[in-house]
């Protein structure tokens, strides 16, 4: 749902691991090299949040996976597949982080964690669900583009998920499954950033056009954005679905820009986005605004487009944007935890909704301590409210999509040369971040 939460991500359509198992083995999490950053670990703070990690007296063989020293844990990503390679390689890279910093420090309450990345290549997330199923104590921080095709397989041998993030409203709903930052079935992550606009230059609102996808887990997200746009009084002039791969984007392109689209979004991955931006560039055409969900924030997409990036490209999003690391704590501790644990990897939003999901995932395997279980942890993971994962997000009450999608978002400018945070659209409220429930959109037709 996200990315909608598109949070998707995709190709997923709208949408590397360490060295250890690219592809989806098991690899135990590994600590600091040297003394200095064990003690600079030690104290398993992350954020505002304390004894995240850390020794602990926890014991008891509680539950598939679990032992008296080990909990063994599984994340999915799509980053093999062929389609867009290196997609969500960043659920990885921060599932190397927290493991890493958090067995540097001691485990949680003792016992240390033992990661199985599971590589779903888009195509394969039934086969490595039932992988997972075998050994995992659940799946942390994982999200998959086709993330629908999974569900049977996760729910039939009861394997709980925290999710970075969920695609299809099949998903978004499905038992055993919550998200540390709440998305939505009947609410759409940009109906805040879609408000916001519609104050901002109601005359450019009347000209709107959505690519959204033919496959339905990310048409699902589309569909909500299309509804919340509707709501809101933007006049539709332009609409149209892509399949996964596209070949070439400048029929879509000319399309748009025939019907005179002046605010555009589409529900696509980073990469994609790219190419359909250069595009627009290639028939000389540039709409006013461009609209996308948090998974655009992302420093692949400015590197991609170039110099085609033209116009107020907007991103929407709820996490602390990463330009303001030198004023926020957790922010910047998980940019050093990413540099230290994942071979440098360069910070994006969807990484951060997978850090939540772990940092709430530890919260609350510390809460059950020695009656560790599945259900415990799901249990009090879902009591949590206004979690803001340390200082890394807005507020969020975590759940699955049958609740509300966020109050809270900041827009995050793509630029030629970089992310600018945006204020003059985003108006904000509440420290850097626009709080309303009016950003929450119920849609008509939409299951609640």
């Amino acid at each position: 749902m996200r990315a909608g939460r598109w949070f998707v991500p995709f190709v997923v359509v709208a949408l590397v691991s360490s060295a250890c198992s690219r592809s989806g083995g098991s690899s135990k999490g590994t600590s600091g090299t040297t003394a200095g950053k064990a003690a600079a670990t030690a104290a398993g703070d992350f954020g505002d949040l304390k004894g995240v990690c850390g020794p602990g007296t926890s014991k008891g063989a509680t539950d598939l996976g679990v032992s008296d020293s080990v909990i063994r844990i599984g994340t999915m990503a799509d980053p093999g597949n062929t389609v867009s390679p290196g997609l969500d390689q960043e659920l990885f890279d921060t599932a190397d982080a927290f493991v890493g910093w958090c067995n540097a420090a001691g485990g949680i309450d003792g016992r240390r964690l033992q990661l199985d990345k599971w590589d779903a290549k888009l195509f394969e997330v039934p086969a490595r669900m039932i992988d997972a199923c075998q050994v995992d104590f659940a799946l942390i921080g994982n999200g998959e583009g086709l993330d629908s095709s999974g569900v049977d397989q996760r729910v039939k041998c009861k394997l709980p998920e925290i999710t970075a993030y969920d695609v299809s409203a099949k998903a978004g709903t499905a038992p055993l499954s919550l998200q540390a930052l709440s998305t939505s079935d009947h609410q759409s992550d940009l109906g805040g950033a879609y408000r916001a606009l519609a104050a901002f230059d109601p005359e450019a609102v009347k000209h709107y056009g959505l690519l959204s996808n033919q496959y339905q887990s990310i048409k699902d997200s589309g569909d909500r954005a299309r509804a919340a746009a509707k709501i809101l009084g933007y006049t539709e002039v332009y609409y149209d679905e892509q399949p996964i791969q596209v070949d070439n984007y400048r029929p879509y392109t000319q399309s748009a820009a025939g019907k005179g689209v002046q605010v555009f979004t589409n529900e696509s991955s980073p990469a994609e986005v790219s190419r359909v931006f250069k595009a627009f560039q290639a028939i000389g055409y540039v709409p006013k605004y461009s609209i996308f969900s948090t998974n655009m924030y992302d420093p692949l997409f400015i590197q991609n487009a170039g110099n085609a990036l033209q116009g107020k490209v907007l991103i929407n999003t709820y996490i602390v944007p990463f330009e303001l690391a030198g004023q926020y704590p957790a922010v910047k501790q998980y940019i050093d935890l990413l540099s230290r644990y994942a071979n440098g990897a360069k910070p994006k939003a969807l990484g951060v909704n997978a850090m939540s999901a772990w940092l709430l995932f530890a919260k609350s395997v510390k809460q059950c301590g020695s009656t560790l279980t599945r259900a415990c942890v799901m249990s009090k993971a879902g009591a949590v409210t206004g979690w803001d994962s340390g200082g890394l997000s807005a507020p969020s009450d975590p759940g699955n999509a049958t609740g509300p999608t966020e109050r809270c978002f900041v827009l995050v400018q793509a630029t030629q040369t970089g992310f600018v945070v945006d204020k003059e659209i985003t108006k904000p409220n509440t420290g850097i971040f626009n709080c309303s429930d009016a950003n929450r959109i119920d849609l008509p037709g939409f299951p609640k």
